[in-house]
């Protein structure tokens, strides 16, 4: 075989391997999505109430380094999230003014106590030894997301009108209104710098 018709037969090939590739492409190229731009602080999770929610999960919120380990947790009402201290000290872990107050006293190292989250809306955690110690557990009724350096997508917001709930890194919300457009497939909310 010529080095010409080797050529020729690569080419074929190559380009027959290229023609399925092609064609996924161009069918698996996704949905514009929506930018929002916010003016505040640092966004740290959203979701869309009177969406579809996931079914209720089994989460942890460790107590590691004085800190709390995700410092933000989204989980779907009817969630439980266990509080494991894996310091060596005593923590005494509790959450004040939403519908799902609790407080599970002082405990030491081990597997902690559960919690379960019935109510939607915002969860700012506390230590009462720590002070300083904050952790914030989003409980959605609805599509929800929390956020990668102030960035967030929430997928699958249906076609319409809705009401965001926006969390920031400081535990206060805001809620914004929001249309999504029939070709988009998702909404990305961000931080505006000031």
């Amino acid at each position: 075989m010529s080095v010409q018709h080797r050529l020729r037969a690569y080419a074929l090939v190559a380009a027959f391997l290229c023609l399925p590739w092609a064609a996924s492409s161009e069918a698996a190229s996704p949905p514009p999505v929506a930018t929002l731009l916010l003016r505040g602080h640092t966004l740290v999770a959203a979701w869309v109430p009177g969406t579809q929610a996931a079914p209720p999960i089994d989460a942890v919120m460790r107590n590691k380094d004085k800190a709390f380990v995700p410092d933000v947790l989204v989980v779907p009402v009817g969630s439980s999230v266990r509080f494991p201290n894996e310091d060596p000290f005593f923590h005494s872990i509790y959450a004040a003014g939403s519908p799902d107050n609790f407080d599970i006293g002082f405990y030491g190292t081990g597997p902690g106590k559960v919690v379960r989250f019935m109510h939607p809306g915002t969860v700012n955690v506390h230590c009462h030894i720590h002070v300083f110690m904050h952790g914030i557990i989003v409980v959605a009724a609805g599509i929800a997301a929390s956020a990668t350096d102030g960035t967030l997508v929430l997928q699958g917001v249906p076609v319409g009108t809705h009401e965001v709930d926006t969390v920031f890194a400081d535990g206060h919300t805001r809620r914004i209104s929001v249309t999504i457009a029939p070709n988009v497939g998702a909404l990305s909310l961000r931080v505006a710098p000031r």
